[in-house]
């Protein structure tokens, strides 16, 4: 093994650790670095047919990440500098990759999508250039990769790739038989992967990376996005090596019990026990579980927003039923749909199941009840500590004053933009000042404005989602 290609999409927080001797050429972190750089950005955001909006959005990341400070508001600039990366195949976000026709359950909508998406065409000109006649080892971990892990064999030519990854493990046999990767080699390995050492400020070690079925390395610290059954499995000393975690649940009671991806319970208190106390926990829900009602969710949730046990929300997502789950409680699995050849997950049906309306709708309406929610699903949202407390109307990391034309049709102007609400909020005039100092931590910023209007103005900088800790 001489190179190591690492597709993209993937969790860019994260890094992989090659074999001695082993080039790595990550193009996932080319790509994320050429969409996310900044004149790109206000560039790239200006010509996109959402007109004023999107490029006001544009224009505040790019100003968050000028800053070059690896924290939240980073994360939310580049994960808008994803989502306004047009392409005709994909939609990307922070964490995810959709294809803009079919699944990339079906081989055939992701050869589709490989042949169309124009977004990773220069990280696949990379690769060509790289190689130069060697065999590259393509690793894919992720259906996410999919779509560029195919558009690679067919540049690179399927007789000098060998795919790898665990995906490719899980899915070998599936893979096979795709007609386009026929002379591809196969290898069930994977490299590990770490938390990028700007995102672990404080940790002497490299941190690393457990996911899905990994386990914590026998020594050294770690950090992972876990379900509870499997995070729970681990021993006390590999517990007291974590350096954060984020649990993924379907059902959570009082800390004594929680319920994991394939129904069963385990008991939490041991868990963060074992945990050191300043390590951060995090606690995701999967709505939508079988034998999981309404009412049941609901519950998790209220108990999840009090952030019990120093335990805080990290979101929700629905759930989804793994093509080789099994369920401990009461459910009937339905035959993948038909063309769906990289089938992952399967459809269910059971009492007191939330349809997908209601899950959708309970998601929904819950997103704004609990503040803090970590920008998405990545290694380095495991690892951020507990936010401080801040003052009443400090302005958010998140938010930037910028100037353009204005979505309201009311032609050009100054606004207050929040990557954390997706609000804006047009600034009069005379308040562009002291709002841009409010925005550089000028504690004397809104001094010079009367009770009533500082009253006024704070009121509708917090509705527009810029302010924070408004007492």
């Amino acid at each position: 093994m001489e190179l190591l290609v690492i597709p993209p999409f993937t969790d860019f927080t994260t890094e992989v650790v090659p074999p001695a001797g082993v080039e790595v050429v990550d193009l996932g972190a080319l790509l994320v670095e050429r969409l996310a750089e900044p004149a790109r950005l206000r560039a790239a955001a200006e010509g996109l047919p959402d007109g004023p909006l999107t490029a006001l959005f544009g224009r505040a990341a790019a100003a968050i990440l000028e800053r070059e400070a690896y924290d939240d508001a980073h994360l939310r600039a580049v994960g808008t500098a994803l989502r306004l990366a047009g392409d005709p195949a994909v939609r990307l976000s922070i964490d995810d990759l959709e294809l803009a026709e079919g699944s990339t359950q079906s081989s055939r909508d992701v050869l589709g999508a490989a042949a169309r998406c124009r977004l990773f065409r220069p990280e696949v000109e990379i690769a060509l250039e790289v190689a130069r006649g060697r065999r590259a080892h393509v690793v894919v971990d992720g259906e996410q990769q999919l779509p560029a892990a195919f558009a690679l064999v067919k540049a690179l030519g399927a007789e000098r790739v060998t795919l790898c990854g665990r995906l490719v493990a899980e899915q070998v046999a599936a893979l096979r038989r795709v007609p386009e990767l026929a002379g591809v080699e196969w290898l069930d390995w994977s490299p590990d992967r770490v938390i990028r050492r700007c995102w672990t400020a404080g940790h002497d070690a490299a941190v690393r990376w457990v996911t899905g079925a990994d386990r914590p390395p026998v020594s050294g610290p770690w950090a992972g996005w876990l379900d509870v059954v499997r995070a729970g499995a681990f021993s006390r000393e590999a517990l007291a090596r974590c350096r954060g975690l984020t649990i993924t649940v379907t059902r959570i009671d009082f800390l004594a019990a929680a319920t994991g991806l394939n129904g069963v319970t385990v008991n939490l208190r041991r868990l963060l026990a074992a945990i050191p106390a300043e390590v951060p926990v995090t606690c995701e829900l999967a709505v939508g579980a079988p034998g999981m009602a309404a009412g049941v969710v609901g519950e998790s949730l209220e108990l999840l927003a009090d952030g019990p046990g120093g335990v805080r929300p990290a979101g929700l997502r629905p759930y989804r039923m793994g093509i080789r789950t099994v369920w401990a409680g009461q459910s009937v699995r339905f035959p993948p749909r038909a063309g769906n050849d990289l089938a992952r997950w399967i459809e269910f049906d059971a009492p007191e199941t939330m349809r997908a309306r209601e899950v959708t709708a309970m998601i929904r309406g819950w997103l704004d009840r609990l503040p803090g929610l970590p920008p998405g699903r990545l290694a380095a949202c495991s690892v951020a500590g507990q936010a401080l407390p801040v003052p009443a109307c400090a302005w958010d990391p998140c938010a930037e004053v910028v100037a353009g034309a204005g979505p309201d049709g009311r032609g050009p102007g100054t606004f207050a933009v929040s990557l954390r609400s997706g609000r804006s909020f047009r600034l009069h005039q005379g308040l562009v000042s002291p709002v841009a100092r409010l925005a550089a931590d000028d504690p004397h910023a809104l001094d010079g404005l009367t009770d009533g209007a500082r009253e006024r103005l704070t009121a509708e900088l917090a509705e527009a989602g810029v302010l924070r800790g408004r007492g």
